[in-house]
């Protein structure tokens, strides 16, 4: 059964883009990988989605090519870790984009933020993708989260999530 309907032949790059992005929980579960998260049960703690739901995102997002499946171990029950491609790694501005649109427009702003931080700089961001102070790229390689909420005040280097080499959708 499709998760939502299939928009991948529309003519609107936007709507192309949906079809990959769209969903709420892909959105969350990128968080979580970029924030570090390689397992099942770690998606599943951080984000609150139920291993069902879980399952059928993270095949979706292994068949867009945002998230590579890496077997490990051998046994009865082999594991596998999920890994950021470069396109996972490249929907950074995205995320920023919606947290900082919520931070302005989002009901219960009061709830907590994601810190953005320039990681050239220092500086906190004010724009989805360039750092204003510094002018440098705020991907992946480049910015800082602090964690809101039951992480409050974590921070994680985005660069940190990518420690073996990003994989590639080719």
């Amino acid at each position: 059964m499709p998760l939502r309907s299939d928009w991948s032949d529309r003519p609107c790059t936007i709507a192309r883009g949906i079809n990959v992005l769209g969903d709420p929980w892909v959105l969350l579960i990128l968080r979580e990988a970029l924030g570090g998260a390689t397992r099942f049960d770690q998606f599943a703690e951080w984000t609150g989605i139920t291993d069902k739901a879980l399952s059928a995102r993270l095949k979706s997002m292994i068949g867009d090519g945002l998230l590579e499946r890496v077997p490990i171990g051998d046994g009865v029950r082999p594991r596998a870790e999920y890994r950021l491609t470069q396109a996972g790694a490249d929907a950074v501005p995205v995320l920023h984009a919606y947290a900082l649109w919520a931070e302005q427009h989002a009901p219960n702003a009061g709830l907590g933020r994601l810190g953005i931080n320039c990681r050239t700089c220092g500086a906190r961001a004010q724009s989805a993708d360039t750092c204003r102070s510094c002018s440098a790229v705020l991907d992946a390689q480049n910015t800082r989260w602090t964690w809101a909420g039951s992480r409050d005040g974590q921070q994680v280097e985005l660069g940190d999530a990518l420690q073996v080499e990003v994989a590639s959708t080719t």
